[in-house]
Formats: structure tokens, C-alpha cells, sequence
């Protein structure tokens, strides 16, 4: 897979693979909607960081996992760790 670069790309991916692990349907999931808010847990924060981590081949830091509280930080993270 070709890494995204841009913002949607990113957004794109970061969305589904949030969806995927809370186990949510996409109206239930906005971009700002906090994952614990959504029903999510610090675990499987830690399930989506790893997720990225593997389709996407980004290294994050601890300080960038815990400011993945929702699919915007998580975007802007993604975009700060790849440098885009």
C-alpha cells in the first residue's frame, strides 16, 4: 500500500481503522467526537495507535498516543509523524 500523504488520504484511513476497532457505524463517529465519548478505552486507543502504526508504517511517540483522542488529533499526528 502506497502511504497516504495527503490529509483526506490520511483522514481516510485513520476513519476506517477507528471504525473498525470501536466497533462503531460512520454516523456515529464525527471527526471531533472524543473515542471515549464514542466508547472507546485507553486499550483500545492503544489497539488503533498500533493499527496506523502497522498500515501505515509511522512511528509515534507516547506523547503522540495520548493525544489521539479523536479522528482529527489522530490525523494530525499521523501528518506530523510522517512529515506531511
Amino acid at each position: 500500500m502506497t502511504t497516504p500523504r495527503t490529509e483526506q488520504e490520511i483522514r481516510a484511513v485513520v476513519r476506517e481503522t477507528a471504525l473498525r476497532i470501536f466497533e462503531l457505524e460512520p454516523e456515529e463517529l464525527a471527526d471531533e467526537t472524543d473515542f471515549e465519548t464514542a466508547g472507546g478505552d485507553s486499550l483500545l486507543r492503544l489497539e488503533l495507535v498500533a493499527a496506523l502504526r502497522d498500515r501505515l508504517g509511522v512511528e509515534y511517540s507516547v506523547a503522540d498516543e495520548t493525544e489521539m483522542t479523536s479522528v482529527k488529533a489522530a490525523v494530525e499526528v499521523t501528518r506530523r509523524a510522517l512529515g506531511a
